[in-house]
């Protein structure tokens, strides 16, 4: 197990008394409501990064993909039957992307009256991707203990996972951009709407 928890990173101690927030990225259900391998991992990596912070949260996200219920939803279903409240769960069921599922995750975070570390829980292929949105998007992060699933996949498709990240990885950072352009595009527009006139001297 050491060898495989040895792709990312521990967490670091939390640095404020604020309970941190552990983010679970969905993946795959399977047929008849079963959570994919890649899901199982996820969560099981987010509960160990969890271990010694009984006040945390889990915040999961993932709407429904080809098969119910939602990713969300089913990762929750995982964190109960480990032994975490309800309480302690939050839920993005919405989101059909990553892109979507940080900015969801990032609205919910805000959200919150307090908040400590908060780390993402995905494979080891995703999480680059996922903190470089967070933080675009003004959130610091920290990388959770998630083993790999390269003993679970054969080669093709776990190179096709990198492959397809270092796609997405451009992609979602020009459309972050992008949004954050046009808003300051129409801010502009808005105030010059209501600036008063430049008087003549």
């Amino acid at each position: 197990m050491k060898s495989q928890l040895a792709d990312t990173a521990p967490v670091t101690e939390v640095v404020n008394s604020a309970p941190p927030v552990f983010v679970i990225l969905g993946a795959a259900v399977w047929e008849g409501g079963k959570p994919s391998n890649a899901m199982r991992r996820r969560v099981r990596g987010a509960l160990a990064s969890a271990s010694g912070y009984p006040e945390a949260f889990f915040l999961v996200s993932g709407g429904v993909g080809k098969h119910p219920p939602s990713e969300a939803d089913a990762m929750a279903s995982l964190l109960k039957e480990s032994g975490v409240s309800e309480l302690a769960i939050l839920r993005d069921a919405e989101s059909t992307n990553t892109l979507q599922s940080v900015r969801n995750c990032v609205a919910i975070l805000k959200q919150l009256p307090k908040v400590g570390n908060i780390v993402i829980c995905t494979d080891v292929y995703h999480i680059p991707r996922c903190r470089w949105l967070f933080r675009l998007l003004g959130v610091r992060t920290l990388p959770g203990k998630v083993e790999s699933g390269r003993r679970q996949n054969p080669l093709t498709r776990w190179t096709y996972y990198y492959l397809r990240e270092f796609v997405a990885f451009p992609w979602d950072t020009l459309v972050v951009m992008a949004s954050r352009l046009r808003y300051s595009v129409w801010l502009r527009k808005v105030r010059s709407k209501f600036d008063p006139p430049e008087s003549c001297h």
